[in-house]
């Protein structure tokens, strides 16, 4: 049988058509938890890179700055990953809420404290823990009541023998947010994470004063390093989507091997500052100066005695009503 060339190509054309839609009917589309700022930066690096699409997953980015809304964001369906510190998982995994943990995305302790311009700590000068002393009777900006952010200072506290009842803690949401709330002085400290460093050290406007970046910090806090953070999601959901589990695990390696290669630093910056969205003067400045100094921090997998730890510390605290086992939470 023979085929004149219009009609060939007309066939060829819809083979295709009808391969590409097949195609992008079996991608999965999967709604994760973003931050303004560096935010979930290996999903962004996925999305510009290919690495969504590479593993059958059609990535959407949902900005929600607070990680107890994006848990209960997730468990209602409306996201299907939650993003953040381990702290707001562990307080999930208490509460026997259903969820898995499949994921990282940052290891190492994000959140760190940074005071305004004109804040006054008269124990400043000596260093972690001293510092800490200063903190009665301040205010403190944290993302959400009930946040990591919140936990952390709380242990910080107790490392001086103060209590949560010595401060006061309020909601400032994320670093865009956060930032105007503390160089107006509505507060006096900042429990934040990047790019609020970027900010302090760009616009002079605040100053880090606890950092467990650098090792700075409460020893519970410090142990938590390899398990900081957490990606879960519905446990329901991932029994019914293994193979979704899989290809999101896969191209946030991809991310991750990215992300960790000095020779993709300009690549990587080029896609944050796409994606950065925080108006603010030297914008670009600031992207760079935060990503310098949060860069090894992005990770795909984090570890289980880790997770373990901020838990047990949290339990120490008084924050969980009893020690919860965050392993069978995590999937293998």
């Amino acid at each position: 049988m023979k085929f004149s060339a219009p009609a060939f190509v007309r066939t060829s054309l819809g083979a295709i058509a009808l391969t590409l839609g097949a195609s992008a009917m079996a991608q999965s589309v999967v709604r994760f938890q973003d931050y303004p700022g560096t935010g979930n930066l290996l999903v962004r690096v996925a999305q510009e890179q290919g690495f969504c699409q590479q593993a059958g997953i059609r990535c959407e980015l949902r900005t929600i700055p607070a990680a107890p809304l994006g848990m209960q964001t997730m468990l209602s369906g409306d996201i299907e990953v939650f993003f953040g510190p381990t702290e707001v998982a562990a307080a999930a995994v208490a509460r026997k809420a259903p969820i898995s943990i499949i994921a990282a995305g940052f290891a190492d302790p994000v959140f760190f404290m940074a005071a305004g311009a004109k804040t006054e700590l008269a124990t400043e000068k000596e260093g972690y823990p001293g510092v800490v002393k200063s903190f009665k009777g301040k205010k403190i900006g944290v993302t959400q009541r009930g946040s990591g952010a919140e936990f952390q200072v709380i242990d910080m506290l107790a490392d001086v023998g103060l209590t949560a009842n010595d401060v006061t803690f309020v909601a400032v949401g994320a670093p865009d947010t956060a930032f105007p709330a503390l160089t107006r002085g509505q507060v006096d400290l900042i429990m934040t994470f990047p790019p609020t460093d970027g900010m302090c050290e760009v616009l002079k406007a605040c100053r880090l004063v606890v950092d467990p970046r650098k090792g700075q910090g409460p020893k519970s806090m410090l142990a938590t390093r390899g398990g900081a953070g957490t990606m879960a999601v519905k446990t329901e959901w991932a029994a019914a989507n293994p193979q979704t589990v899989a290809g999101i695990r896969r191209m946030l390696d991809l991310s991750d091997a990215f992300i960790a290669n000095p020779a993709n630093f300009g690549k990587t910056l080029e896609i944050l500052r796409k994606t950065f969205a925080l108006q603010l003067p030297n914008a670009d400045q600031i992207a760079e100066v935060s990503l310098r100094n949060s860069i090894g921090n992005f990770k795909a997998r984090g570890t289980v005695p880790a997770m373990q730890a901020v838990a047990d510390a949290m339990t120490e605290n008084k924050l969980l009503p009893g020690r919860v086992d965050m392993a069978p939470a995590v999937l293998p």
